[in-house]
């Protein structure tokens, strides 16, 4: 693992805690920096300046990270679209890991992200809840 951290990406309460975990095994207490990135999409209609709202939920996903015993830093990404979080926040050589449900007929919005990353050459692991 090198020095460059591993990032994890929001998304259930479930896939959040299982990519938490699995960030802390791929560090393997080697001090490795845990990024949580909080994507939060919001509609080209709404303005995006709600500090309170930015603030509860950087607040519940820092709480999320520790229950499961992972030190992370929380970054919330108010954004258009979900791509941009990612070219904003996470730069081309960052490890990713997205947790979710995984189905084999249709995949999960977790999954489609997921792949959606693989294809544009980034490094992602997927932890399945």
């Amino acid at each position: 693992m090198t020095s460059r951290g591993v990032h994890v990406v929001a998304t259930t309460d479930a896939g959040t805690r299982r990519a938490l975990a699995e960030a802390a095994r791929l560090g393997n207490g080697s001090g490795v920096r845990v990024l949580l990135l909080v994507p939060h999409v919001v509609s080209f209609v709404r303005a995006t300046g709600d500090a309170q709202e930015a603030t509860a939920i950087a607040d519940r996903y820092r709480a999320l990270a520790v229950d499961a015993g992972v030190d992370a830093r929380v970054r919330l990404c108010v954004c258009r679209r979900l791509d941009d979080a990612f070219r904003w926040m996470v730069g081309p050589h960052a490890r990713i890991v997205i947790g979710g449900r995984q189905r084999w007929w249709w995949p999960t919005a977790a999954q489609r992200m997921a792949d959606r990353l693989r294809r544009q050459g980034r490094d992602v692991h997927f932890a399945r809840v």
